[in-house]
């Protein structure tokens, strides 16, 4: 048939179709044509919910993402369920950006194996070359993608291990997932993911300090380890050994011995000398350890302590601060639980806080608990009020044995129904006590285990800081000898800075309530937080680290929730360890 034979028959069928019918065909063959043209879009959507509903990837080797599917959802949705990564109009330099990320993740502190990059880098390779109709392998791809980026900020920002299966307080917990999603979803959308690490990390001086050990800690782990210092007992000053030349080369790594001083040994290089004797000394005052120049049990662990060993140490101090709560503008009060210290701050960006030194709970027994609690008051010459299980302990076997125990203690029983005439036998008194139907209290006085003042800030654990008489204790380098309470050493000081905003209080004031006959509370104008943290890094105000003894144990448990957390199909266990709070002493 000839074109011009086929043009007539098409007219003539054209013609022969009723108006309206034309209408709906032409309009039909609109609608086909357009959906031809478009790209999978609807179906992208549906595969994207389908998976994130699902909280399973099975490209990852931890394939359950059910602690991040929340995030995920959010960071999907605000970019209408479509593809963020992939596809058309897809920035490469995200893709890469994410990766690099990833790659470096050790910086921080992280595990980058944790967010298998190798594998999102052959996946993102192959998503390359596929057509962008096969939409189950894009979605994968992508989905996999987002999910190791969201983790890896899900750590950055709020951190690794939920800190309230260490017995943390909620405000430990407080930072929200929902922030991960948008902070992530804003760089992606500016190109910025390089600014991600940030934007997320705690915005801390202490943390970027930690950040920059770790890295230089990081190049000192490169070569052979050096045999550990082994001496037979406590070396002192004046004595000889033949690891003194290994000693010095020790004192010189870490900082505190002069190049000259490690030359210059010389014959008497088996000799302990001044120049070493002092550098153990600079060594030991740095780390809050008294600085006699003995090298025992403590100062010999400080000296064996391996970049390895302080490179895990800084992960852990890391990990704990990004469990930290915001804290507001104004004076606040710090107690590193290992380290014996507190640190009283008048501003945040305090350069020259008050600082002392501190008593805190005996280990196994009685910890003092990790805790942010906001000051009320704080009590001169106060009474105390003595514990039911340090009464049954510690007091009645002595009060069985000695009649006058409490009147020599100057201990009082409160809640008593007996006249004062009425007379009671030891027995009695003992049982009264047993049942609970009286308490026993402290007078203030000289002998009060609170000495003459306590600062309160009301806690489900009943601690608080306050005044001892026993000052001798403040000289051990190991102080957790208290029942749970923190002792301070110079509580004057602290009583100043406490009510440092309220006029009607000066020195002259607080050394007459801390030496008056009576009881007296002041409330404060304004509360101020108080944190007992525990981390064994420090970075001081002189810039240098001190690293401290794992006192309660928790570092060995927190990287125990680590290693389960990067792996959890490994069969590893964590264990809280009790902790036996009892206020006062």
């Amino acid at each position: 048939m000839t074109q011009q034979a086929v043009s007539r028959t098409n007219h003539t069928t054209r013609r022969n179709f009723p108006p309206y019918l034309l209408t709906v065909l032409m309009l039909l063959y609109g609608f086909s044509q357009s959906a031809s043209s478009q790209s999978p879009e609807p179906s992208v959507g549906q595969a994207i919910q389908a998976l994130l509903a699902g909280k399973q990837q099975p490209l990852l080797a931890q394939a359950d993402f059910s602690q991040y599917s929340e995030a995920l959802k959010q960071l999907y949705q605000m970019n209408a369920n479509q593809l963020v990564w992939l596809g058309e109009g897809r920035a490469a330099k995200n893709r890469e950006d994410a990766l690099s990320l990833l790659s470096n993740a050790k910086v921080d502190g992280l595990n980058p194996d944790v967010y298998e990059v190798e594998l999102l880098r052959d996946c993102i390779q192959q998503a390359a070359a596929l057509p962008h109709t096969a939409t189950t392998q894009l979605v994968s791809y992508d989905v996999a993608l987002s999910i190791a980026l969201v983790h890896y900020a899900h750590d950055l920002h709020i951190g690794r291990v939920d800190p309230r299966d260490f017995n943390y307080p909620p405000q430990f917990a407080a930072k929200s997932a929902s922030e991960v999603a948008v902070s992530l979803n804003q760089h992606i959308q500016q190109h910025s993911l390089a600014e991600l690490p940030a934007a997320l990390a705690p915005k801390l001086k202490q943390y970027q300090q930690l950040k920059t050990l770790l890295a230089a800690y990081r190049q000192k782990n490169t070569g052979a380890q050096t045999p550990k210092l082994l001496f037979a007992k406590s070396l002192r000053p004046g004595e000889q050994d033949a690891q003194l030349p290994e000693l010095r080369q020790r004192l010189a790594e870490l900082g505190v011995l002069k190049a000259e001083d490690l030359v210059g040994a010389g014959n008497t290089e088996n000799f302990y000398d001044a120049a070493a004797t002092e550098a153990v000394q600079r060594l030991q005052q740095q780390q809050g350890l008294k600085a006699d120049g003995v090298i025992g049990k403590q100062t010999l662990a400080l000296l064996n302590q391996t970049p390895a060993e302080k490179i895990a140490m800084l992960e852990l101090a890391m990990e704990r601060l990004r469990w930290m709560p915001e804290l507001p503008e104004g004076p606040r009060i710090f107690v590193n639980i290992p380290a014996f210290q507190l640190w009283a701050f008048n501003s945040r960006d305090d350069q020259q806080p008050l600082t002392m030194k501190v008593i805190v709970g005996k280990a196994e027994q009685n910890q003092t608990p990790v805790l942010w609690e906001e000051m009320k008051y704080l009590e001169f010459m106060p009474y105390w009020n003595i514990p039911k299980s340090i009464m049954d302990k510690e007091m009645l076997p002595k009060l069985v044995s000695d009649e006058e125990f409490l009147a020599n203690q100057d201990i009082e029983l409160v809640g008593r129904d007996a006249d004062d005439d009425e007379e009671e036998n030891q027995d009695s008194i003992v049982d009264e006590i047993k049942s609970g139907r009286v308490r026993a209290r402290q007078r203030p006085g000289s002998s009060n285990p609170l000495g003459r003042v306590k600062f309160i800030f009301p806690n489900k654990a009943d601690v608080y800081l306050h005044d001892t008489p026993g000052k001798a204790a403040f000289n051990r380098d190991r102080r957790d000898l208290s029942h749970g309470c923190v002792r301070v050493a110079e509580a004057e000081k602290l009583a100043e800075f406490v009510l440092g905003d309220q006029a009607e209080w000066d020195q002259q004031t607080i050394q007459q309530a801390m030496a008056g006959p009576k009881t007296q509370r002041v409330t404060l104008k304004k509360s101020i937080p108080v944190l007992f943290f525990y981390t064994t890094v420090f970075v001081g105000l002189d810039d240098k680290p001190r690293f401290y003894p794992d006192i309660y144990g928790q570092d060995q448990l927190l990287q125990t929730a680590l290693s389960k957390a990067a792996n959890p199909g490994a069969k590893q266990q964590l264990v809280s360890k009790a902790v036996n709070n009892a206020g006062g002493g």
